[in-house]
């Protein structure tokens, strides 16, 4: 059955920047009418589309109505003027505005959207993105059952998820969904999002990683959600959907529209950066928000692209859109947010410009005493620290290279420093390695801890160095955070520190821990999956290969790492 002109118009309104596949599930109706009806829009001047991608999700062409499209909608859905119709829909300038900043994770909303959605006998779903409040957007099932997402970009701090979070939970019954669900960058944050809402007492809040298998599966575990009598639990979207309050409770309220001008969408498509880089140009713009200054030859061996290729995608961003500064000349090229950048990901992510910028900005400032600083604290640390960072850079992109040139190995996933502190025991004590990351080699998977030490040379230094992890290891939190297992990696500038850290763990009897130790020197000549990494919890033992790691297990009783009856080779 065709679609009435009045119900495309109305539709792509009210859901702008949706692409057709999407849009089909949302009104539950076949792909093929929604096409035709498109696509007759397309051809009438009515609509306009453009491609849009993310790095996790695929480029597809994405609906808007036009300047004439506003026009005729207001026309055909019975309102005196186009302004009075840009104040009742979500096409006004502002608003379009608003949804082009946050392109991105609206694309993931509506993604998310479409999954939750029946897609069948005109079921439709509501979508309505909040210009304001704790959620990103509140998703509506035909039968009431209702969904609040909250996103979690790489700009906006844990705090400030927290925050939002805590806020949610002190909601009356009535002013909140029937779910919530919370999109955040990786399994780390997933994890202690989760311990974060059981704590708040965040009743039916399911947290997933933002990427395609969460946005697009229906059957697959991959959302978590704790309570104090069962623990932690993995729970597929249909079973979220089916243990989500039926009765329509929640009553959003009527959104803002003090200001609703006239919009030229057109011209603010073809302006914005959401829609002008290619998902390849935005996983490196992630990477580089991660790893301010990172060095132009760490940035190709991560992504495993020639220097050239490198070269044209930061052209792209540093020259054609300027979010990207780029430091240095020739052997030393690094790369780093600029001014511009830093907004960007800063409206993308629903953060504060005053935070990000005391973050990331290069702008010259002084200090208390009067000395010249720049602005962001990641780039104070940065010039201070040099070396370290750029051995956590190392380290990541090495390691990344080496996983993707072997069959049954990837680095899946990895969390810089800035967001890699974890407090336990109460909070009264604390980690902070130099990275958390999570490697599947020759098919084992090793969730690990990355610290990269250049000051703990001598036997005293190196135990008070390995104290804070004793602690972490004699706690819950490694099965909570890293199951089943995370191993820590030390990595130091010399084989004579090394044999030091080995010397002094075999002096300290709770060292029976999943700690390995190597030295830029041997990894340099062996390789970062070769054999060499020496196990502190048996330091007169050879160097070990990261895959000889399934030859042992962690003993939750005891504590401490031993070998299995059968033991696994790489």
């Amino acid at each position: 059955m065709a679609f009435s002109r009045e119900r495309i118009l109305d539709s792509l309104a009210r859901l702008p920047f949706i692409d057709a596949g999407e849009l089909a599930m949302v009104l539950g109706e076949p792909l093929a009418t929604v096409h035709r009806a498109l696509t007759a829009l397309l051809k009438d001047g009515l609509a306009g589309r453009v491609s849009h991608g993310t790095a996790h999700l695929p480029s597809s062409q994405r609906y808007y109505l036009t300047k004439k499209g506003i026009a005729e909608a207001a026309d055909a859905l019975g309102y005196d003027t186009p302004s009075d119709f840009v104040r009742a829909y979500p096409v006004s300038r502002q608003w379009l505005a608003l949804l082009i900043r946050r392109m991105d994770a609206v694309a993931s909303i509506y993604r998310l959207a479409a999954t939750l959605s029946p897609g069948v006998d005109g079921r439709e779903t509501q979508v309505e993105f909040q210009r304001r409040g704790r959620f990103d957007a509140v998703i509506t099932l035909h039968n009431g059952r209702s969904f609040g997402v909250v996103r979690q970009g790489l700009a906006l701090r844990r705090r400030s998820l927290y925050d939002r979070l805590r806020a949610i939970a002190e909601y009356h019954y009535n002013r909140r969904p029937s779910v919530v669900l919370v999109l955040v960058p990786s399994p780390w944050e997933q994890r202690l999002t989760d311990e974060f809402c059981l704590n708040a007492e965040l009743r039916d809040c399911y947290v997933g990683v933002e990427n395609r298998e969460t946005l697009e599966a229906w059957d697959r575990a991959v959302w978590i959600s704790s309570n104090w009598v069962i623990g932690r639990r993995y729970r597929t979207l249909e079973q979220v959907v089916s243990e989500a309050d039926a009765v329509p409770r929640f009553h959003p309220e009527a959104p803002e529209r003090k200001r609703a001008s006239l919009p030229d969408p057109e011209r603010m498509v073809n302006a914005t950066p959401a829609f002008g880089i290619s998902p390849a140009e935005k996983r490196v713009l992630d990477l580089i928000t991660d790893h301010p200054m990172i060095p132009r030859e760490h940035l190709a061996r991560w992504l495993g692209v020639s220097d050239g290729r490198i070269s044209q995608m930061t052209r792209s961003l540093t020259q054609a859109w300027g979010l990207v500064e780029q430091h240095g000349k020739r052997s030393d090229v690094r790369y780093t947010l600029s001014e511009r950048g830093i907004g960007y990901i800063t409206r993308r992510d629903r953060a504060q410009l005053s935070t990000t910028m005391a973050a990331w900005s290069t702008e010259d400032a002084t200090d208390n005493h009067g000395q010249p600083r720049p602005l962001g604290h990641r780039i104070l640390t940065w010039q201070r620290q040099t070396g370290h960072a750029d051995g956590i850079t190392w380290f990541l992109s090495e390691l990344a290279a080496e996983a993707r040139a072997e069959d049954a190995s990837e680095l899946q996933w990895s969390i810089p420093t800035a967001r890699s502190d974890r407090a336990f025991n109460r909070g009264e004590d604390a980690i902070a390695p130099d990275a958390v990351g999570h490697l599947l080699v020759n098919a084992l998977h090793v969730p690990f801890y990355f610290e990269h030490e250049l000051r703990a040379r001598h036997p005293r230094g190196v135990a008070a160095r390995l104290r804070p992890y004793i602690r972490y290891y004699r706690s819950d939190a490694p099965r909570d955070d890293q199951p089943p297992f995370p191993t820590t990696l030390f990595v130091v500038d010399t084989e004579e520190v090394a044999e030091t850290y080995a010397s002094t763990a075999s002096r300290m009897p709770a060292m029976k821990l999943p700690i390995l130790v190597s030295s830029r020197e041997l990894l340099s000549y062996r390789g970062l999956l070769g054999r060499s990494w020496r196990p502190l919890w048996e330091p007169e033992r050879a160097p070990l290969a990261l895959c000889e790691l399934g030859a042992y297990e962690w003993d939750k009783l005891r504590r401490r790492m031993r070998r299995e009856e059968t033991q696994q080779t790489c």
